[in-house]
């Protein structure tokens, strides 16, 4: 039922009738072209929905997975076939309906990297359709190819009449949620033209806003088909009035206008565009000998307006063209899957690699580095939130432009590009100062991502170096008086037709060497404890390439802070009572005088002169010195955990109640001493001092202080502690509400280690607290806390109690990460493997022991059902990170035992129920009640996953630290030290990377012949 083919794509047989499962095509069109989602499941002819930017701008309406599972079949594309016999009977069939013709028809859908392709062969009819979808590369028209091809494998002549097509498409711009709300209204604005018998356009005849501002719609969506038969093509002029083909029913299961009459009939019929939801379909009369192929092809996208697609059709709209772009649309990943190319003795496991490293792209982004001669900008391709049919609740986001890039989370980004610099280390510490320069005064960061702009002051250019004339030149000084990206300014060029004298990209290179680089940032909601610790990985990807630039890293780099207008509340203001107890409430708060300033000015950096100066900067040691500190007086009651305080808990969004029950996080309290140990580590020789503004001495000094001269032996004295941190904390965040003077404080390097050291202590102390807590086999991840407080004052607080949560497999990981003990490690998986984490019947490692008995308000966590999404499911990211572990710290006997139960290439596809060269977000667990769900994977590709399992394959294939610096001698060493299973050989001299993989190109990067 499953197989992998020759050319690594992924093969279903009866796949309407296997588990249900949703997916998409990459969205990669090139960076001169202009991209399309698409979205597809596993029924009906797959194809669910696809658009352009957003849902806001679907071309066939956006469907939830369960939603698009019941429509697809009816409301996706649908081929109708009419047969005329010798005695002029008529039958009509459906390929990919779900009830079959006959028990002679057989079905099979490929998956391919960024190609999908569904078979039907009927041996009754005699009759075989293909199905290829792929999205238009390198073109300025977003558009998704659909080709059949329709061939008799009969012994007769076929007399067939055909419909083709799609029964819903939109105009352009109708808004996904108030489609569903007010769609029957929606179709007022509705339109259809066909123009020039070539392509139906689809467009509002006006905006749907009830406001004042009224305009005229220019942009529209279209479908056009062709024919193909004998080497002789045609241009069908297609149908948009669906009651053409089905007639009354409404329900759109049965083509009863295509029943009763033949297509000369119903071409002649008089169309309908107004007021109704129109489709699109290619109708054709043909007769087929035995062995012929008909081929016909559809184009659906969307254009800026009709003279835009007209010309684009006329240009390329012939099946030559579109064979040359299908050519390019199946190999357009194979630039970046190249970096990984592996040949091990399982091809799935190759196509796993390849697949999970443009999955990682794809969440992260693909850098491509502009150079001109000494001087380098890094740009990323194609990032965008992971929003798909299975998360409905994420509004992602494709820009329709040329060099295309989208939105996201700071942690999903942060994450995906942990190994960017061991793939492509031109582009650094790139990403490191992209994300730390976004960590706040008080520690935390914005939460999303948006688009990358430049800035450029047009007196720098010299216009006529590249043959522009004058006229153009004006032209070009009104584009750059503002932010622009790279595809803006490709689009720009373009639409004012100017003719350069040298390349685009050269043009864009030197342009983008005189320009600045905009990041924009958006606070969002709330504030992550997490977030900021995958700085670390960064900063240990970096270090692992470049270990002779530590001393650069960390103090010759400039770094700022974001500039929020979100901050978290002082205690007076977040602590309330409720039911009796005291719970924490309304952490974060917005300034929005200060946001409605900074979106008028477009400013998001501190400034010196509370806000009036230059932008301040320090060094990246200084930064992580006060993040140190900043987490370090952020440390929970007793030394239990860093506190959930702002609002969110860490990465699993599930304990969404946690904070108000003052949550605290055990993840990142090793994680704060992995920091601590990383700025230890930093060369003491190095010509540095930690500088920062003047408003942190108070905090510094004063936690300092408070951590010299604590007395903790009793439980009140416990608390008095923690009361202390608390108001040095809230009195620092209330300093920074009017910003910074620009003056600074100074602490040169051996004072900073001697704080650092401060800071450790106290660190070591609450690490000790969490892991005797209780004398528990796993340590806990997550507490919460009941406090109680005096006559009803939620601010006079009296006693606190402190709750270990169920055993979690994410503080399990941590802990194992801070260990350099290899005994400690075993003895932490040996207890895992014990406790209910380790799921005996798919020998794979839950998120955490059950939750049946912990309290509703942790969150929502508490009302999933067991052993689905993160109650007590395998989420793949967090399994991963703790494979990772174990390979990190040398347990690899039991590394390649596991991951034949754990990794997805490994595992039996008719449980998982997709593609085994494809990860889900998570897999049903066996403590889910549906039994027939265990092992199931759900919620496709995006996510943290992906640099996981790199990561996993960098450790055995390369090495975790491919370079070796000795300070003292400035000596630079390689040496690849893999870890690899005889298994995985298919010979004794066998290459296990091919030469285009990262470990060459790494070794040429920095300077070595590759051995």
């Amino acid at each position: 039922m499953y197989k992998l083919t020759d050319n690594q794509e992924f093969m279903i047989e009866d796949f309407q009738n296997a588990k249900p499962f949703s997916s998409f095509l990459p969205g990669i069109a090139g960076k001169n072209g202009i991209p399309l989602w698409a979205f597809y499941v596993n029924r009906g002819q797959a194809m669910a929905s696809f658009g352009i930017r957003n849902k806001d701008y679907a071309i066939t309406e956006f469907f939830p997975a369960d939603k698009s599972y019941q429509y697809v079949p009816t409301h996706g594309f649908r081929t109708f076939i009419k047969f005329k016999d010798d005695k002029e009977a008529v039958s009509v069939i459906e390929p990919f309906s779900i009830i079959r013709d006959n028990d002679t028809v057989k079905e099979t859908l490929t998956v391919g990297t960024n190609h999908l392709q569904i078979d039907y062969e009927n041996k009754k009819r005699g009759i075989a359709l293909t199905v290829e979808y792929f999205t238009l590369p390198h073109s300025p028209i977003a558009a998704l190819v659909r080709e059949v091809t329709l061939t008799n494998i009969g012994k007769r002549d076929l007399d067939l009449e055909i419909i083709d097509g799609l029964p819903t498409i939109f105009p352009s711009g109708i808004a996904h949620s108030p489609y569903k709300e007010l769609g029957n209204t929606l179709k007022s604005w509705f339109d259809v033209e066909t123009i020039n018998d070539q392509y139906n356009f689809y467009f509002l005849r006006g905006s749907t806003e009830d406001n004042v501002n009224v305009s005229k719609i220019l942009r529209g969506n279209f479908f056009a088909s062709l024919s193909v038969l004998n080497e002789k093509e045609e241009t069908i002029k297609p149908i948009f009035d669906r009651s053409l083909v089905f007639g009354n029913d409404l329900s759109l299961q049965y083509p009863l206008a295509f029943y009763e009459k033949n297509l000369n009939q119903i071409k002649l019929k008089h169309q309908v565009a107004t007021n109704k939801v129109s489709g699109g379909f290619a109708p054709l009369t043909v007769n087929l000998e035995p062995g012929e192929h008909l081929r016909m092809v559809s184009l659906i996208g969307s254009g800026e307006d009709r003279d835009s697609i007209t010309r684009f059709l006329k240009q390329n709209f012939t099946y030559r063209k579109i064979k040359e772009f299908k050519n390019v649309a199946k190999t357009i990943t194979d630039n970046f899957t190249n970096a990984v190319e592996t040949k091990t003795a399982n091809p799935l496991f190759n196509g796993y690699v390849k697949q999970s490293y443009l999955d990682n792209g794809l969440r992260g982004g693909f850098p491509i580095t502009f150079k001109y001669g000494n001087k380098r900008k890094i740009f990323y391709l194609y990032s965008r939130k992971h929003g798909d049919l299975e998360r409905d609740y994420n509004f992602f986001s494709i820009n329709p432009t040329y060099y295309s890039q989208g939105n996201g989370n700071y942690r999903d980004i942060n994450q995906n590009r942990r190994l960017d610099v061991v793939f492509n280390p031109e582009i650094g510490d790139y990403n490191i100062k992209h994300f730390v320069n976004l960590i706040q005064l008080d520690g935390y960061n914005p939460l999303l991502i948006k688009d990358v702009q430049f800035t450029t002051n047009d007196k720098t250019v010299n216009f006529f170096r590249y043959g522009i004339n004058e006229a153009d030149v004006d032209k070009f000084k009104d584009f750059f008086h503002h932010p622009f990206s790279p595809g803006d300014l490709y689009r720009f060029v373009i639409e004012h037709s100017i003719q350069l004298s040298v390349p685009f990209e050269e043009f864009l290179t030197e342009i983008l060497m005189l320009s600045d680089e905009k990041l924009n940032a958006e606070h969002g909601e709330g504030f992550w404890i997490d977030h900021w610790t995958y700085n670390l990985d960064l900063i240990e990807s970096y270090l692992s390439i470049y270990p002779d630039k530590e001393g650069e890293l960390f103090f010759e780099t400039r770094y700022r802070f974001f500039d929020s207008p979100a901050y978290v509340n002082p205690k007076e203001t977040k602590y309330v009572l409720k039911d009796g107890k005291v719970h924490q409430f309304f952490a974060v708060q917005i300034d929005n005088e200060k946001q409605k300033r900074q979106y008028e000015t477009n400013e998001q950096w501190v400034r010196e002169q509370y806000g009036k100066g230059e932008i301040y900067e320090t060094n990246l040691f200084s930064k992580l010195v006060l993040l140190a500190v900043i987490k370090t007086a952020t440390i929970a009651p007793y030394g239990l955990g860093i506190e959930m305080e702002a609002g969110k808990p860490g990465w699993n969004d599930a304990l969404n109640g946690l904070p108000g029950l003052f949550g605290s996080s055990t993840s990142e309290l090793y994680e704060l001493k992995r920091l601590i140990l990383q700025l230890k580590s930093v060369n003491k020789l190095s010509n540095g001092s930690v500088v920062l503004p003047i408003e942190t001495q108070e905090l510094i000094e004063g936690l300092a202080k408070a951590i010299q001269n604590s007395k903790r032996h009793t439980e009140e004295e416990e608390i008095t502690f923690w009361k202390e941190l608390t108001k040095i904390r809230d009195s620092y965040r209330s300093l920074l509400r009017s910003g910074i003077s620009g003056n600074n404080l100074e602490i040169s390097l051996e004072a900073a280690f001697d704080l650092i050291r401060i800071l450790e202590n106290q660190v070591d102390y609450a690490i000790e607290k969490v892991e005797r807590y209780k004398k528990q086999n796993l340590v806990p991840t997550y507490f919460y806390f009941d406090i109680q407080c005096k006559d009803d004052n939620q601010n006079e607080i009296t006693k606190i109690k402190p709750h270990a949560v169920t055993p979690f497999l994410e503080g399990v990981v941590k802990k194992m990460k801070s260990t350099n003990s290899f005994e400690e490690a075993e003895k932490i998986y040996n207890s895992i493997r014990q406790s209910e984490i380790f799921d005996k019947k798919l020998e794979m490692y839950k998120t955490s022991m059950s939750m049946a008995e912990e309290p509703i308000e942790l969150g929502r966590i508490r009302f999933f059902t067991p052993g689905w999404l993160e109650n007590e499911s395998v989420f793949l990211h967090m399994e991963y990170k703790y494979l990772l572990e174990l390979l990190k710290k040398g347990l690899t006997e039991q590394f390649f035992k596991d991951i034949q139960t754990c990794l997805v290439p490994f595992m039996d596809p008719a449980n998982y129920g997709r593609s085994i060269i494809e990860n889900s977000s998570f897999i049903a667990s066996s403590a889910n009640p549906d039994s027939s769900i265990h092992g199931n994977g759900f919620v496709a590709r995006l996510s943290g996953s992906t640099v996981e399992f790199l990561h996993m394959w960098k450790i055995m294939f390369i090495g975790d630290k491919p370079f070796d610096y000795n300070p003292e001698n400035e000596q630079l060493k390689f040496c690849l030290q893999p870890t690899l299973p005889k298994w995985l050989f298919k010979s004794l001299c066998q290459n296990a990377v091919s030469p285009e993989a990262v470990g060459s190109q790494t070794i040429k990067d920095r300077g070595f012949i590759p051995l």
